[in-house]
């Protein structure tokens, strides 16, 4: 009977010792775009997606953010309008916050003067996936 508790015990410890070895699956912008953005910001970011026709303010060229930034990409910017956090008038309701959509396991980001803010993978992975997109 021992014998069964510690070959139960030693089983049950090699699972979890294996499960944290496992990796998490990295998180793809690319995916998320086309599954969360690319229906009013287009397939490339330039705001020309089949919802635009429809909308009251047309989307963002998600292409020209660095552009319009004196050739620096926003970073902090695009999260904070993604997340819902920093939205102002010029946004349209038609803009979902993502923030609660994609809240997740969080990654420590800096957002500036020493500032660090715990930030879902997720929005972080949609911003690293926009920033491709520059200049396209």
């Amino acid at each position: 009977m021992q014998k069964t508790w510690i070959t139960i015990a030693l089983t049950g410890a090699m699972a979890m010792m294996a499960g944290a070895c496992v990796k998490e699956a990295p998180i793809s912008g690319k995916r998320l775009y086309s599954e969360n953005c690319a229906a009013c910001h287009g397939p490339k970011g330039q705001g020309d997606g089949p919802f635009a026709k429809d909308l009251i303010m047309p989307p963002a060229d998600l292409t020209a953010l660095s552009e319009n930034n004196g050739g620096t990409f926003p970073r902090n910017y695009v999260i904070s309008t993604m997340d819902g956090y920093a939205r102002g008038e010029h946004f349209s309701g038609a803009m979902p916050e993502f923030g609660v959509k994609l809240a997740g396991s969080d990654v420590i980001m800096e957002t500036g003067d020493g500032v660090v803010t715990p930030t879902p993978k997720a929005l972080v992975a949609l911003a690293d996936y926009l920033e491709s997109l520059q200049g396209t």
